[in-house]
């Protein structure tokens, strides 16, 4: 069975990427283009990963983290996705719980590896997963 990996920024372009570079990976890719759109998705499909920007419109990418880990626990590893590689935002959302950071531009074989990596690491019983 196909892995299945949320990918969730504003920009259509960077959805486009990730979606074809993780679907000829052999994944289920599934986009949402906002915040609220990927916490019903998380809500109403299963997901094995998330791969979340941090700079969106409304709620940004650190609001999306701490949502999903209050209503998924551990359940769902969630890659951050952004330019912002400042040490400040990598603290702040490995503290909330996040299983990696990914800094764009990134090429698609360092997203998939990362992708493969996260999925493979063995996951935590308490409620936030940081690797």
């Amino acid at each position: 069975m196909k892995r299945s990996i949320l990918v969730v920024d504003d920009d259509a372009f960077i959805r486009e990427l990730v979606d074809v570079t993780l679907t000829q990976a052999g994944f289920h890719v599934v986009t949402a283009s906002s915040g609220q759109t990927a916490l019903g998705v998380l809500g109403q499909v299963r997901i094995d990963l998330v791969l979340l920007d941090i700079h969106m419109p409304g709620m940004d990418g650190l609001a999306v983290l701490d949502a999903a880990a209050r209503r998924h626990g551990a359940r769902i590893p969630i890659v951050m996705m952004t330019a912002d590689s400042g040490e400040d935002k990598v603290r702040e959302a490995r503290r909330m719980g996040c299983a990696g950071y990914v800094v764009k531009p990134f090429t698609p074989q360092n997203l998939c590896a990362r992708v493969q990596a996260c999925l493979d690491a063995p996951r935590p019983t308490h409620t936030r997963w940081v690797a």
